[in-house]
């Protein structure tokens, strides 16, 4: 999506995110926007940053020709947000939009069954069926699996280690 502004922390770091080609398609979100900044936060300027920042104002110098020789004014394009609702709604129950005789079509599910959404979370095991709306907190609701361990737990289970090491 176009962005007006994009930080880079690190951007110095050689790595995955932080190469030439990640540098220009993130730097390029920016550039999509007549208002567009980039940030490279880094203690010294790396190769990658370097390939980086030379390619995009090379590039803006010839779209900046393009546009002069052109007579064009950049702008921003103005794009409708999404409407929220059916369309959501629908995905979460496994359908959407209209099929080819107008009913709603599946999607996601090649069963021919409606699983919706209470199955999905049955399928991960997060405790359908088991919601308390009474409960004070939404954490409170979720169960957890066996093999999942609290903070606490793993601080008590620390304590007692340290414990018996005393004891020796």
């Amino acid at each position: 999506p176009e962005v007006s502004l994009v930080a880079i922390f690190d951007a110095d770091r050689e790595g995955f995110l932080r190469n030439e080609r990640s540098l220009l398609q993130t730097i390029g979100r920016a550039a999509r926007n007549e208002n567009g900044h980039v940030i490279l936060y880094a203690d010294s300027v790396s190769p990658a940053m370097q390939a980086s920042i030379e390619q995009t104002l090379e590039r803006r110098k010839r779209q900046e020709a393009h546009n002069d020789a052109n007579k064009i004014i950049p702008t921003t394009i103005q794009k409708a947000l999404p409407v929220m609702g059916q369309e959501v709604e629908g995905l979460l129950s496994n359908t959407a939009g209209k099929g080819t005789s107008g009913g709603k079509r599946m999607v996601g599910s090649r069963t021919g069954g409606r699983s919706g959404a209470k199955d999905i979370v049955k399928r991960f095991d997060l405790g359908v069926g088991t919601w308390n709306e009474h409960e004070e907190s939404i954490l409170s609701n979720i169960s957890q699996p066996s093999w999942a361990h609290t903070g606490a737990d793993v601080l008590e289970t620390n304590r007692e280690i340290e414990g018996n090491a005393d004891d020796d």
